[in-house]
């Protein structure tokens, strides 16, 4: 082991003393398109194939990946796979997989470590361009079943505006969840065997996912504004107007809200 892997390793053990739930993160596949003051390292796809039992939460997730979203279903509405994205993400081994254990997590744990995620995401290559688009990270909570599902709603919903912020999207996978397929109401397509959560660069077709009623009006502006700022001169004309109008109607919802605690 040279000094640069002795210091990589000492990182890695660190990092998990720190926070004893994140493991699976061997120092001898730290992400080689990682900057090297990486703290920790997450394994690739074809990694978890080749080192992990098919039944185990990491085998068992990635062949969720190439069974369900990697492949047409019937209920989508639409051609093509449920992701569209993942077939040439698993051909470019650009999905990465990290585990974090234990059936009774701490919340503050899990955020710590989904936030290192988040770092490294953002220091990982492709960074930027249109293979950017294809870089997956899933945050995999092997210890946790349905009933631990709305723990990870709350966690995606405290999050998910620092991601947004910055151009990703933190979406929550699990066995309970309840959204619905964009063209068909009846379908679940974030629905998955192992609880997770899962960080992406923000794309084009995001949007109905930040313009959502259900988000508090300055939220959804927050929302808005980092998709324009971040894709309004790449997306299509129709995305834009839609973004722009959600935008407009989150500031007058906002500002009627204003103007009724004044009158208070």
């Amino acid at each position: 082991m040279n000094a640069t892997d002795q210091t990589t390793a000492t990182k890695v053990r660190a990092a998990e003393s720190a926070c004893p739930m994140l493991k699976g993160v061997a120092t001898d596949i730290v992400p080689k398109t990682a900057v090297s003051n990486t703290d920790f390292s997450l394994r690739r796809a074809s990694e978890v194939d080749a080192e992990n039992a098919p039944d185990s939460a990491l085998g068992s997730t990635v062949n969720w990946i190439r069974d369900f979203l990697a492949r047409p279903h019937r209920d989508v509405g639409r051609a093509g796979p449920v992701c569209p994205f993942t077939p040439m993400a698993l051909e470019l081994d650009t999905i990465w997989l990290a585990e974090i254990a234990g059936s009774e997590p701490d919340p503050q744990s899990i955020q710590d470590a989904v936030e290192q995620c988040r770092q490294v995401f953002l220091e990982t290559e492709p960074r930027e361009g249109s293979m950017a688009i294809n870089k997956v990270f899933m945050v995999v909570f092997s210890g946790l079943g349905a009933s631990d599902a709305p723990l990870i709603d709350a966690i995606q919903t405290r999050m998910k505006p620092n991601f947004v912020e910055v151009g990703l999207m933190l979406g929550e996978f699990h066995a309970n969840n309840e959204t619905p397929g964009l063209r068909n109401p009846d379908f679940r397509p974030l629905r998955s065997p192992i609880p997770m959560l899962v960080m992406r660069h923000m794309v084009e077709s995001d949007l109905p996912f930040l313009k959502r009623e259900l988000d508090a009006p300055q939220v959804r502006g927050a929302y808005l504004r980092s998709y324009l700022r971040r894709l309004g001169g790449t997306i299509r004309r129709n995305y834009f107007e839609q973004a722009v109008e959600a935008l407009v109607q989150a500031e007058i919802e906002l500002r009627a809200c204003s103007g009724s605690e004044a009158t208070r």
